[in-house]
């Protein structure tokens, strides 16, 4: 019966190894745990950027409709490329109409005012007397 007993040797080294294993699962579970925090404030982060992206397409859109600018493009860029151009037009429109209206508003109270030379741009008389 000698040959079934087990030396004091196989103890320690089984012992040592269920040591060893419970440390490394313990390691092993922070691991887990700080890859799991990890991947969650990723998800929180990811779920903001997507809402915020909802969010520009929709004031996007909503410009654009407002404009009457056509949906040229199903990107983002390419409608706000369009809308940005859109708003250009309208404000170099409104511009000429501003400039427009205050040139008949000059033409109206003073007679004798060339709008075709004044369209031209600044006039510059030859001698100072008419100046």
């Amino acid at each position: 019966m000698r040959f079934l007993s087990r030396p004091p040797l196989f103890f320690g080294l089984t012992f040592l190894t269920s040591h060893f294993l419970f440390c490394f699962s313990i390691e092993l579970e922070r691991k887990v745990a700080e890859a799991t925090s990890t991947a969650e404030t990723l998800q929180r982060s990811l779920d903001a950027e997507v809402s915020d992206r909802s969010a520009l397409e929709a004031v996007v859109t909503s410009a654009c409709e407002g404009l009457k600018v056509p949906a040229s493009g199903s990107s983002l860029r390419s409608r706000v490329e369009a809308l940005y151009s859109r708003a250009g037009e309208r404000m170099r429109e409104a511009l000429h109409a501003g400039v427009k209206k205050a040139l008949a508003v000059v033409s109206s109270h003073y007679a004798g005012i060339d709008l075709p030379t004044v369209c031209e741009g600044y006039v510059l008389l030859d001698d100072e007397t008419g100046a």
